[in-house]
């Protein structure tokens, strides 16, 4: 099936969000990797059924990944396949949660309720979902709902996962109630029960998608509660009654894998065959655009497509002119710099430059094409950093939390008023122009610091936000090859959150020279 006709006029590259988008459009414009241990997570097949964990940042294509492989498994008769849960519990609710319990004790706390949420939703699909129902004989029916009435509701449909958590939740006020509630005796021989019946049931296999602008609200407790779901996850897998009959897909932040990466279980998790790392290289990115490019119809090129689509033929030149750096730049470095490496972020850019072809013969005459390639170029990385700068801010603003917000009513101030999240965003612009250049020391960067702590606070580490979201790195002089490397934070090299204090240069990322006003330094643009 085609794409639609809207979909293809005026975002020929894709729908930026996975999430939103027509499955048929996702299944067409899907970007394959071939096989290879080097593509890591991104060529994960549709019909893996072994995937469970599938790892990323905001736009990496964790939901698009996600809808194929559940649009795989849906059309299978050997399996049942829920839909793909999306509606999260409130922050509210997960700030709740965190604030009943020490630090010490909250990840295990967030696995116990997962776990009762998971079987909770499992036994209303067993019971109401057709295809399940049929294998629960009334004797067992009755049973669930009479013997296990403390800890089940009843319900007229299958209920979803994220429901549960919220139930739960939301059912206990104290500490107390919510303890008693998690570790009542008869979970464990609702359990038994539950693996009984599964013996009799095709595969259940639920899918679980952490959206992430509700991650973004409040950074530290969703990171919390999707580390809980990462562990009781695994711990699943490994069941051995229900590991083989009841599937938990889900999709997690890498930074969550990164903490996990740094615990006493490192080493258990660090290869594990069923996590899915989806982690973009410059490489990766780069073969995502040409690919992206070679699915363009042949009015959004300027150039001959007869040898080929590629960029050169797609905007028509191979080069383009920096006039501040006095350097030409090839093309297609210059595009994949100004992104995060991700590809929502080439989605974007991909659009508004197929925008600017369609456009091309309504120029003005004072006007050149290289100057709209790179007047769409710094809108769209403008758009890039100053979202970028506000999920910094979320993050911010969501650890001066003070313990007991969300028992007392007013987390909200620091977790839902994007007003405010994107005032301290503006605090971090001034503090990325008080330095004021895209290549600095590390004297700057510790001045800056102290700086920092007149807006901040002295608990506030900004410029340790700004490295784990990819907008501060480091120069490496690569000896061998004679040149300079440009490293930002990666969940993939267990480096800490805080950033690292003992390099000669730091960097800002490309979109802060459009978001922030930085100015350019040196000839060599900072890339990857």
């Amino acid at each position: 099936m085609e794409q639609g006709k809207g979909t293809k006029e005026f975002a020929p590259f894709g729908n930026p969000d996975g999430s939103r988008a027509a499955l048929e459009e996702v299944l067409q414009g899907f970007v394959t990797f071939g096989g290879g241990a080097r593509w890591g997570g991104l060529a994960t097949k549709s019909d893996d059924l072994t995937a469970r964990v599938i790892v990323g940042r905001k736009g990496s294509g964790k939901t698009i990944y996600l809808r194929r492989l559940q649009s795989f498994t849906s059309n299978q008769n050997s399996l049942y396949a829920d839909h793909i849960q999306q509606s999260l519990p409130t922050t509210e609710s997960i700030i709740k949660f965190c604030h009943f319990f020490e630090e010490n004790v909250l990840t295990e706390k967030w696995m116990l309720l997962w776990h009762r949420s998971i079987l909770r939703s499992t036994i209303s699909h067993m019971l109401h979902s057709p295809r399940l129902a049929e294998k629960v004989d009334s004797k067992t029916e009755k049973t669930l709902v009479e013997s296990f009435r403390p800890i089940l509701r009843e319900s007229r449909t299958p209920l979803s996962i994220y429901s549960q958590v919220s139930e739960i939740i939301q059912m206990c006020n104290t500490r107390h109630e919510l303890t008693r509630f998690l570790e009542n005796p008869l979970w464990s021989e609702l359990e038994w029960l539950v693996a009984e019946i599964l013996r009799d049931c095709p595969p259940i296999c639920f899918y679980i998608d952490a959206v992430d602008e509700e991650f973004a609200h409040a950074p530290m407790y969703w990171h919390q509660c999707q580390k809980g779901l990462f562990y009781q996850t695994m711990r699943l897998l490994r069941d051995a009654r229900l590991g083989g009959r009841l599937h938990i897909v889900i999709c997690i932040r890498d930074i969550v894998l990164s903490s996990v990466y740094r615990s006493e279980h490192r080493t258990r998790y660090k290869e594990e065959p069923h996590i899915r790392m989806l982690h973009w290289s410059k490489e990766a990115i780069s073969h995502f655009l040409r690919e992206k490019i070679n699915m363009l119809d042949d009015r959004f090129f300027v150039g001959n497509t007869k040898n080929g689509k590629d960029v050169t033929s797609w905007l028509g030149m191979k080069e383009i002119r920096n006039d501040v750096r006095g350097i030409t730049e090839p093309l297609e470095e210059y595009l994949i710099r100004h992104t995060r490496l991700l590809p929502r972020d080439v989605v974007i850019l991909g659009n508004a430059l197929c925008q600017e072809v369609v456009n091309r013969d309504f120029i003005e005459e004072h006007e050149q094409f290289p100057d709209r390639i790179r007047s769409a170029v710094a809108d769209a990385s403008r758009f890039v950093g100053d979202e970028q700068l506000i999920i910094c801010g979320n993050q911010i603003t969501s650890e001066h939390a003070p313990p007991g917000a969300a028992l007392h009513g007013y987390s909200e101030v620091y977790t839902a008023s994007q007003e405010y999240a994107r005032g301290i965003a503006e605090d971090l612009k001034d503090l990325v122009r008080r330095i004021g250049k895209d290549r600095f020391t590390l004297a700057e960067l510790k001045d800056a610091r102290e700086s920092a702590e007149t807006k901040f606070g002295k608990d506030a580490d900004p410029f340790s936000v700004l490295w784990q979201n990819g907008l501060l790195g480091y120069v490496t002089q690569d000896e061998h090859a004679n040149k300079e490397t440009f490293s930002f934070y990666s969940a993939t090299s267990l480096e800490d959150f805080t950033v690292p204090l003992d390099r000669q240069t730091y960097v800002f990322h490309s979109c802060l020279i459009d978001c922030a006003g930085i100015t350019p330094s040196g000839k060599t643009p900072v890339g990857y």
